[in-house]
């Protein structure tokens, strides 16, 4: 068995050798230029999410061009960005992950601002890598000729993901993610990117999602009220929005002006009526049987929930307390603080 095998390898030595010999021979017209490059990390920082909002930052290649030929040399060299580590098979949105695998959809773009999604060569999603045309002087003496550049990446996080756990999340472009492509020419500029790899220049993109809360609240507007000496409770309701990031743990208290933990405040005259010092009580409450105030004290009057990246409504009921004096046509106001505690 030793002695077949020693005789097949003997019989392929001269094909695989004149095979090689061609391999050099039709590469020798590349093989005077390389070109090697560097990508700084694409770093987001904390970001805040649940407002809708789309964060963005950039990145730097920063990329080197050498011609060890003895004739100045045009270059046409792309540089390919794949998926990453973390999102594989997703380019458009490119995707970032957490450690429990929780999903931040991303882009990266060509350019300072969103626009050409970087891409790379045959990619049938993302299909532009950043290509730049050189002219690469020729060696001189043992000094081989070189050009070199920079370009900016830009990176935005996908609007609208609220509902994102907070957590640390990142893409990994790692040597398999990037690469290099080039050709070359003595005599023309190239029009092509060029198959052949050329090097690779690996970055990492990362963000924070920070724990968030989001609140807006509606004005609590009673209309118009009896004044005299017996009047009847006036009801009405507000609604409250809260949006929190996933899942984060809140409660939200209610402190009118004058500093009341109970919800009971009191409006006071805008200054329609010239000297009015008189005031309208009001209380504030959980329920709609109005038994249920809503104050300042956590864990007493306050109302609890948990975030899930999207607006949660809560409704405050309020009345105007009949009263035994004679309250002043005016219009009265006041102004309560909503806390939201998480």
């Amino acid at each position: 068995m030793s002695h077949f095998l020693t005789r097949t390898l003997q019989a392929l030595r001269l094909p695989l050798f004149c095979a090689l010999l061609w391999w050099l021979s039709a590469g020798s017209a590349q093989a005077q230029v390389s070109c090697t490059a560097t990508m700084t990390n694409m770093a987001f920082g904390t970001v805040d999410l649940v407002d809708g909002s789309a964060p963005s930052t950039t990145a730097t290649l920063s990329y080197t061009c050498t011609n060890t030929g003895s004739s100045a040399t045009f270059a046409r060299v792309c540089f390919n960005i794949g998926d990453g580590d973390q999102g594989l098979t997703n380019f458009n949105p490119r995707v970032m992950k957490d450690s429990a695998g929780d999903s931040l959809k991303f882009q990266l773009y060509q350019g300072t601002t969103g626009g050409t999604i970087w891409g790379s060569t045959g990619n049938p999603t993302v299909t532009s890598p950043f290509a730049v045309d050189i002219s690469i002087p020729r060696r001189s003496g043992s000094v081989s000729g070189t050009k070199s550049g920079s370009a900016t990446m830009a990176g935005q996080i996908l609007g609208l993901q609220g509902t994102a756990p907070p957590g640390a999340y990142q893409d990994n472009f790692g040597t398999v993610h990037t690469s290099i492509t080039l050709t070359s020419n003595t005599s023309s500029a190239p029009t092509s990117c060029g198959t052949g790899g050329a090097g690779t220049f690996a970055f990492v993109v990362s963000a924070t999602i920070a724990k968030s809360c989001l609140v807006t609240a509606d004005p609590l507007n009673f209309g118009t009220v009896a004044g005299l000496p017996g009047a009847a409770n006036s009801d009405q309701t507000s609604t409250i929005s809260v949006t929190c990031t996933t899942p984060t743990a809140y409660t939200v208290a209610l402190l009118p002006s004058n500093g009341a933990t109970t919800g009971a405040g009191v409006m006071s005259p805008t200054g329609g009526v010239p000297g009015n010092t008189d005031a309208v009580a009001y209380r504030l409450y959980r329920d709609a049987a109005r038994s249920s105030p809503w104050g300042g004290v956590t864990g007493t009057n306050t109302v609890a929930g948990t975030g899930t990246g999207a607006a949660q409504l809560l409704t405050v009921y309020g009345r105007v307390l009949g009263t035994s004096a004679n309250v002043r046509p005016d219009s009265y106001r006041d102004v309560v603080t909503v806390n939201v505690t998480y």
